[in-house]
């Protein structure tokens, strides 16, 4: 079969397409011809290495999968269209799972076929293309998770960093579908003309005004309920100052770095909890897809790439110039 592997940490250079060989089949375990994968920071991660994070080469990439069934298996059929739920138990200890195609002993789905166990199987919704499908497992997953971790309500204010982003998409889409009130941060005016159009009451630049001033102003100097923070390093000081009495820090992600310093005496004086959010479950997966369908949201779509041109994907996800998530196409 083709698939885009990488031999060793790097830049984007280091994906190659290649033929290797096919999946063999284990028990209790399913093969998906991959119709398309999305794209993820965690695939960015993986490539270049963590630290204390360790990988087996050949690896491929590659956990937001939508594809079809090369055999059947209890009330699935062969051709069946399927997704694949990301979450695979974890050898590492303290860690609640680890996710396919990522740091895991499991191939991704940057390849014509991936194996992995039954139990992660989720029949596709019928009312989505592949494209759209395959988005939903990882960046929609994880907000969903992140606002019911919110405790958010209707008419609640909510601040989104990185509108732009797969996840900056998603959580406006699906706060605005819950009733609250949302204040998203973009860095130039087509990111702030983007994020308006899918719902955002009001949006920041941060390049042209600073981030807490605008939101202390907007909320009457009160404070948001939640941020949903996925940015890390940059900008968790200032989503703790944000936050009224006993609001809620959601953190899923370190795109800008890991090790953040943050005003501990603001954090317990407003009593503020800080919550980490690491994808969903399974049944929340199949929630999703089910109040997505319910509100008729459909996720944005920023652009498509052939499997073989992977590095030209990596590339415009690592310059943050997409406006919502980007997919790889898997040839037939």
């Amino acid at each position: 079969m083709k698939a885009t592997v990488i031999w060793r940490h790097g830049g984007s250079d280091v994906l190659s397409y290649e033929e290797v060989k096919d999946p063999k089949p284990k028990k209790n375990h399913a093969i998906v011809r991959v119709n398309c994968c999305a794209v993820n920071h965690l695939d960015i991660w993986v490539r270049t290495g963590l630290p204390g994070m360790t990988l087996s080469f050949p690896h491929i990439l590659g956990c937001d999968i939508c594809g079809t069934l090369v055999d059947g298996f209890g009330s699935f059929g062969k051709g069946e269209k399927v997704v694949v739920y990301p979450a695979v138990e974890s050898d590492a200890p303290r860690v609640s799972f680890s996710i396919i195609g990522g740091f895991s002993t499991y191939q991704g789905g940057y390849a014509e076929l991936m194996q992995v166990p039954q139990r992660n199987i989720v029949r596709k919704p019928g009312w989505l293309t592949d494209a759209e499908a395959s988005s939903l497992n990882v960046s929609y997953l994880t907000v969903w998770n992140m606002l019911e971790r919110s405790r958010c309500k209707k008419g609640n204010i909510i601040l989104i960093w990185g509108a732009n982003s797969g996840i900056g998409s998603a959580a406006i889409l699906l706060a605005k579908a819950k009733g609250l009130k949302v204040i998203a941060v973009a860095s130039d005016k087509m990111k702030v003309d983007f994020a308006k159009k899918l719902g955002a009451d009001f949006v920041v630049d941060r390049t042209r005004s600073e981030v807490a001033n605008e939101v202390i102003n907007q909320t009457d100097g009160k404070g948001v309920d939640a941020v949903i923070d996925h940015v890390g390093l940059k900008t968790w000081p200032i989503s703790i100052e944000v936050l009224k009495i006993g609001g809620r820090m959601i953190a899923c992600g370190t795109t800008t770095g890991g090790d953040a310093t943050v005003n501990i005496r603001s954090f317990y004086s407003k009593e503020a909890q800080i919550i980490g959010a690491y994808l969903g479950s399974k049944s929340q997966l199949v929630a999703l897809h089910r109040f997505m369908k319910l509100k008729r949201i459909r996720p944005v779509i920023d652009d498509m790439f052939d499997l073989k041109d992977a590095s030209l994907a990596h590339q415009k996800m690592e310059q943050s110039s997409q406006f919502g998530k980007i997919v790889l196409k898997i040839p037939s």
